[in-house]
């Protein structure tokens, strides 16, 4: 009775990072997401235990837990990460990247890096969709995934969501036979495992090529239903849609309404509001990045805390680490057909508030839950001290003014 064990072991536990990948590999198809994007069967013990048998997978691909690193690395690299590639894990080049159309950029993020790479895939035939989070129709404040191959949809899309969001499932998609997925740490380790099981090989084929977001922890929806409803005072059923880094650079978290009426809040107060609604599998996770995805994107700019907090306006620029021969050839790809411009870089973790964040974070929760907290290929040390959150943003905020 395997959901029985992912109920047991990962759900109760909140180690669910409601990547979705459990349902996407679901031979029975019987497992479902329910309004909190958490898995769930409606079946009796009686009836699960007669439908499951034997099988393991929801359990085996699950990285709510078990994350397997290392393997990933073994079989992407032939070795894992040394010490000194403990937080960035294993780099071909890092580059400061930014797509050249305009409009693209003005609806991204920052440099706007994975939407271009996105149209690159697309448009040279790499592959016939693209895994991207879009809105819900109905409910325009939730995140919902989509498979698309319009560029528009992608271009619209851009930017990122601070909200949980499940996306594996749509793996299941059969209109698609090659598809690009853009992903957090979890989501990518999940991936990879589906990849490496040979009773999930198949679906994993599918995926062409994966790019993740640099994460320092995800949000409940609740967290964003706080800010429109309690912080804005904007009732649900007045938005028309919802982005969480509009306008100019570093962007602010800005709610439309149905009679064209827009309202905002800065990037640093979404911050702190949003520290009152995490889930425990997001505050103890030591990955920044999975380290095991052909692409790794954060801000070029090291500290949009920071900058969005003083008024700071640094060039609007992604910085891009590509790892695989794939995603070291899509970028290439990018750039030789116009679609993006890259300038070699360096990466530098003590400098990155999202992932220093993290570190102390996760820290201070794998000495109070040394057996509950998520595995890890970065590896815990005596250096990652007892820091509060509050300490370490000032800190890396006051290295900046």
């Amino acid at each position: 009775m395997t959901y029985l064990q992912l109920k047991e072991e990962i759900i109760d536990n909140d180690l669910c990072t409601s990547c979705g990948a459990c349902v996407a590999v679901c031979p029975a198809n019987i497992i479902q997401l329910n309004k909190n994007s958490i898995p769930n069967v409606y079946l009796d013990s009686k009836s699960l235990s007669e439908v499951c048998g034997s099988c393991n997978l929801c359990r085996d691909i699950c990285p709510g837990k078990e994350t397997d690193v290392p393997a990933s690395e073994l079989s992407l690299f032939g070795r894992t990460r040394t010490s000194t590639e403990r937080w960035t894990g294993i780099i071909n080049e890092t580059n400061l990247v930014s797509v050249v159309d305009p409009n693209v950029r003005n609806h991204a993020t920052a440099g706007g890096a994975v939407t271009g790479l996105l149209i690159t895939a697309l448009r040279s035939g790499l592959i016939d969709a693209a895994l991207v989070i879009d809105r819900d129709k109905e409910k325009p404040w939730i995140p919902q995934a989509i498979l698309t191959n319009d560029e528009e949809t992608i271009i619209k899309c851009a930017q990122s969501t601070y909200c949980i969001a499940p996306n594996l499932h749509l793996l299941n998609d059969t209109r698609y036979e090659s598809v690009g997925v853009v992903g957090l740490a979890c989501e990518i380790q999940a991936i990879r495992k589906m990849q490496r099981n040979p009773e999930t090989e198949a679906l994993g084929k599918k995926i062409v090529f994966s790019i993740e977001i640099g994460c320092s922890s995800n949000t409940k929806l609740s967290g964003t239903e706080h800010l429109i409803t309690d912080i804005l005072n904007i009732p649900l059923d007045e938005v028309s849609d919802v982005r969480y880094r509009d306008g100019d650079y570093p962007g602010e978290f800005t709610v439309y309404t149905k009679n064209n009426e827009s309202n905002s809040l800065p990037f640093f107060e979404l911050v702190e509001e949003f520290k009152k609604f995490k889930t425990f599998r997001c505050l103890s996770c030591r990955d920044w990045w999975s380290g095991v995805a052909d692409i790794s994107v954060s801000d070029g700019d090291p500290n949009i805390y920071a900058s969005s907090q003083y008024g700071i306006l640094p060039s609007r620029f992604s910085m891009v680490a590509t790892r695989t021969e794939i995603g070291q050839r899509l970028l290439e790809l990018g750039i030789l057909m116009g679609i993006l411009v890259a300038e070699p870089t360096k990466f530098d973790p003590e400098e990155s508030l999202g992932l220093q964040r993290k570190r102390f974070r996760s820290a201070s929760y794998k000495r109070k839950y040394p057996n509950g907290v998520p595995d890890s290929s970065v590896l815990f040390n005596d250096n990652d001290g007892e820091r509060e959150d509050d300490e370490v943003i000032a800190k890396m905020s006051n290295r900046i003014t």
